[in-house]
């Protein structure tokens, strides 16, 4: 018995013992979204079961974005010299930064438009943006939330906010209240300068030609060179020329100033609500709303809603056709040698306000008529009331007559008050003398005159005078210190 008990089980017991045939080891990435497991073998013949590997990540707390999928390929195909990519987490998405978007093109790149017939168009460049007060230039997408992602421990993984902006503006512009627009503060070209949006109430350039095409502006202009032919110059404010325009095109809301003159090639044309002023003008168009300032006007078709004025040196109208409604004033009308001029004083607007006036005085006379009879009438009750009243009535009725005729007289009151209110302010009207042409030099023969509906033909020079329509006939009279007097 001694001897059974003095056996040695030792090895019993290891035979009892698993023997440990690899080791298991992982590898968390720096941001704890990804696991890699890694298997080393200590025997060759050595197969790792998925489930080892599934308690393993277990055991180490790692819970989320367990990829079963490949852990259980990864031990079937038994690549265990491979890294396993055994867990992936849910990365955050950060935040989005917030956004300027321009509501204009900031490109600054010259497009070329076709026509219909295949033609590029180096005219309209399209180089100015016009933009009316509290437009929106530019508004801001603010900056967007993200979703926060998950580690493989489970635990939650912050994204990185969106960065906010704010507008980088200039001269005549501001921002909404919610700080997400960027609005016009005046009427003008909007233009993006160096990371900068601002609005010109003037738009200034050297030169209209092939570099800038045709200008279309909202506000003022001003042109510090020429004009060139076959461009056009639009704008709703005044048009200031520093050169001279060739056969172009300019339209204005307000004044032209043409500083060096026109010539507008039998082409060129110049149209403006307010007054045109330029040095001279020579073969084009020009009307104006109002008067139109000159040195020379050269067989150009002038119309004027006010005056032409013509000084300096020279101070002539040669050629062409030259109307205003009010005053043509030169020292020179006409030529020797050049084909006819033509003048002419458009009377239709005073023909019409003395039409106006007529009527007016016509209906004003009627009225007043009117009045005075219901005067005659109102002094007519008086005169019965007092009759009434001293005669030998009784009182009663005395009473009652009385009555009836203080009713009339409130009627006829009412009705007096009405015709007065008709009677309508009759406003003083021209003398018909005053819409007349100055000549403070020569007027020469083949010059055409016309003054609303007469018409003269000079035959014979004639200097220092004054031409008016007298309602009947074109007079010729000489000028006074007045007449000079522009």
């Amino acid at each position: 018995m001694d001897n059974l008990d003095n056996i040695d089980h030792s090895s019993d017991i290891a035979e009892e013992l698993p023997v440990q045939e690899y080791t298991i080891s992982h590898l968390v990435s720096a941001n704890r979204l990804r696991v890699y497991i890694r298997i080393e073998l200590l025997d060759s013949r050595a197969e790792v079961k998925h489930e080892d590997i599934m308690n393993y990540l277990s055991e180490q707390g790692i819970v989320y974005g367990i990829r079963e999928e490949n852990i259980v390929n990864y031990c079937r195909s038994r690549e265990y010299s491979k890294e396993l990519a055994a867990a992936q987490g849910k990365d955050p998405v950060n935040g989005k930064d917030a956004e300027i978007v321009y509501d204009f093109d900031i490109s600054q790149e010259q497009k070329f438009y076709e026509k219909e017939d295949g033609t590029i168009d180096f005219k309209n460049l399209n180089n100015v943006i016009n933009v009316t007060k509290d437009t929106v230039l530019c508004h801001i997408i603010p900056p967007q939330n993200g979703e926060e992602g998950i580690d493989v421990y489970g635990h939650t993984v912050k994204y990185k906010s969106g960065r906010n902006i704010s507008f980088n503006f200039g001269n005549n512009t501001y921002v909404s209240e919610d700080g997400l627009q960027l609005l016009a503060g005046t009427d003008g070209c909007v233009k993006y300068k160096k990371g900068k949006v601002l609005v010109e109430n003037v738009y200034r350039v050297n030169n209209v030609d092939n570099s800038t095409g045709n200008i279309d502006f909202i506000g003022n202009v001003i042109i510090n060179g020429d004009v060139k032919a076959g461009f056009s110059v639009t704008a709703k404010g005044d048009i200031k020329i520093r050169g001279m325009v060739e056969g172009a095109f300019i339209e204005s809301d307000g004044e032209v100033v043409i500083s060096k003159g026109m010539n507008g090639m039998g082409k060129g044309s110049i149209r403006a609500k307010g007054n045109i002023t330029s040095k001279y003008i020579e073969n084009a168009l020009i009307v104006s709303d109002r008067s139109i300032y000159s040195e020379a006007l050269i067989n150009s078709e002038v119309k004027a809603g006010e005056s032409i004025i013509l000084r300096g040196s020279t101070a002539a109208i040669i050629g062409g056709t030259s109307s205003a409604e009010n005053i043509i004033f030169s020292k020179t009308i006409g030529s020797r040698i050049n084909p006819e001029t033509n003048v002419i004083i458009n009377l239709t607007k005073y023909q019409e306000e003395q039409k106006i006036f007529s009527e007016k005085q016509k209906l004003n006379r009627k009225l007043e008529k009117e009045i005075a009879d219901k005067n005659n009438e109102l002094n007519a009750i008086e005169d019965k009331i007092q009759l009434i009243m001293n005669s030998s009535l009784d009182n009663e009725n005395k009473n009652s007559v009385q009555k009836q005729l203080l009713f009339i007289k409130i009627k006829i009151n009412n009705s007096l008050n009405g015709l007065k209110k008709r009677l309508t302010e009759i406003p003083t009207t021209d003398n018909i003398a005053d819409h007349k042409i100055i000549c403070k030099g020569i007027m020469y023969s083949n010059t055409r005159v016309t003054i609303g509906w007469t018409k003269y033909r000079v035959k014979q020079d004639i200097s220092f005078s004054k031409l008016y329509n007298d309602g009947d006939d074109i007079s010729i009279v000489p000028l006074n210190s007045s007449d000079i007097d522009i």
